[in-house]
């Protein structure tokens, strides 16, 4: 299988690097890719940049060029959901966009136009990914995940978040972007973060605290997933 993981940052994708055999790196778009393979499949591994629009474009290379039959989204998080501590991970049931309104136009609030307001990730991928969780013993929980162009560092951002999607669990920059990406071209995904802040008044500190911690949490939980398909 040909499977495509895309992260933000080098911090989120080492482990990952360091896993491949056979690994072979390029640039392209802005974009640096690796090529290897990893546990009897051939991976795709790119560092796309941060926010929506690099994830996006970075996706979209992914699926139409290197045609990959799967995409995996790793990297780090803020848990605001209930229950989430520091170095937790969370599964994604399904994506949405907090900063996207179009209500003046009947749409709901992170609808964009024309588009769904959830993007629902692959129901096999996220029961991989929690059969992966438990045998690598990581405290995992599966649910909602939601993607904006801004780092939430505030609690209001939290509330402001939360009066629209109380059943979050994590805010992140990219995800969204991919999913809605994968959805478009019919292809397979799950977004897989571990978390490292709170998105509160601490959260710049703490992410600069943890945020070597949570890559290499969402990797390991990645490189299991991978090896349950």
């Amino acid at each position: 299988m040909k499977i495509g993981i895309i992260g933000a940052m080098p911090e989120e994708l080492k482990v990952l690097k360091k896993s491949l055999t056979n690994c072979e790196e390029w640039q392209e778009a802005g974009a640096t890719f690796y090529s290897g393979q990893f546990s009897g499949h051939e991976i795709v591994l790119v560092q796309c940049g941060i926010g929506k629009v690099l994830a996006a474009v970075t996706t979209t290379l992914l699926v139409s060029h290197y045609q990959v039959e799967a995409v995996i989204n790793t990297g780090s998080a803020g848990g605001i959901g209930s229950g989430l501590a520091i170095g937790d991970v969370v599964i994604s049931s399904k994506l949405a966009y907090h900063d996207v309104d179009v209500t003046a136009f009947g749409y709901d609030y992170g609808q964009m136009a024309g588009m769904p307001l959830y993007y629902e990730a692959d129901e096999k991928l996220i029961q991989k990914a929690q059969t992966a969780s438990i045998k690598s013993k990581l405290n995992a929980k599966v649910g909602l995940i939601v993607s904006g162009d801004e780092f939430v560092h505030s609690q209001d951002q939290i509330n402001q978040i939360k009066s629209h999607f109380p059943e979050v669990l994590a805010n992140e920059m990219e995800g969204t972007a991919i999913a809605q990406v994968a959805y478009r071209f019919e292809v397979p995904f799950v977004v897989i973060r571990a978390m490292s802040d709170n998105g509160n008044d601490e959260a710049s500190v703490n992410f600069d605290d943890f945020i070597l911690e949570a890559g290499k949490k969402s990797a390991e939980m990645v490189l299991a997933l991978v090896k349950e398909l």
